[in-house]
Parts: C-alpha cells; sequence; structure tokens
C-alpha cells in the first residue's frame, strides 16, 4: 500500500481543502443547510478524490464503509470548509477522511462533519 500512497501522491496532492458558499437553495425551511446538500458536497468531494486514485484504466474502486458523523448544522450565507486527505488502512484499503468545517467572519472555523470512506481499490477481472 506505500507504493500506492506514493503514486497517488505523484498524481496529486494527499490533501485538499475546498470552499462552498451555502445559498438559499441549499437550505431548508428553518434556513439550515440541508442533509441532501451536505451529502451532495461530500459525494462531490469524493468523486474528485477518487478520480485521483483511479490512475491506471485497469483499477476499479469499491467503497467497503462510509462512516460520517454530524456535529452541527450550517446556516445561509456561511463558509464551508472542505478538507480531505487520503490514509493507508492495512494492505489493498485506503481512507478517505473528509472533515467539513463553517466559518463566520471574525470567528474560529467549527466542525460540522466528518466522514470517513474506506476503499478498496482493485484491478478488474
Amino acid at each position: 500500500m506505500k507504493n500506492f500512497i506514493n503514486t497517488v501522491r505523484k498524481s496529486g496532492p494527499l490533501r485538499t481543502k475546498d470552499s462552498y458558499l451555502i445559498t438559499p437553495s441549499m437550505v431548508d425551511a428553518n434556513g439550515e443547510l440541508s442533509i441532501w446538500n451536505l451529502m451532495q458536497i461530500l459525494t462531490e468531494v469524493k468523486g474528485r478524490r477518487m478520480h485521483q486514485l483511479l490512475i491506471n484504466p485497469q483499477f476499479k474502486d469499491q467503497v467497503k464503509n462510509m462512516d460520517l458523523k454530524i456535529y452541527s448544522n450550517v446556516g445561509l450565507e456561511e463558509e464551508l470548509i472542505v478538507e480531505s486527505s487520503f490514509a493507508p488502512n492495512g494492505k489493498r484499503t485506503v481512507d478517505l477522511k473528509i472533515y467539513v468545517s463553517r466559518r463566520k467572519k471574525g470567528l474560529p472555523a467549527k466542525r460540522v462533519c466528518k466522514a470517513v470512506y474506506t476503499l478498496s481499490i482493485c484491478a478488474i477481472q
């Protein structure tokens, strides 16, 4: 797996940081970010990062497990900071960790949720 992580590192960064602004179409009736839109953001980041893993056309990915913990909610006009990183997990699996924080002007960032995808990368038969 060490060689695999080194190959991934050469194809792109192991850690990324993205920013999203919460728009009126992303909130529910209470003015808070809906779970559906949060999951769409997580899926978008996961898809972008998975494209980095599939460096060889003979590889395919398989999500073995997803662990999602939601700590707080986000309101309208707040900014989301989404950080993602790869971490080795055994011989043939890797963890994609995605941390979502909210940031308001003048206040420190506060964790919104954490998602850990355990991914298995295997050759297509």
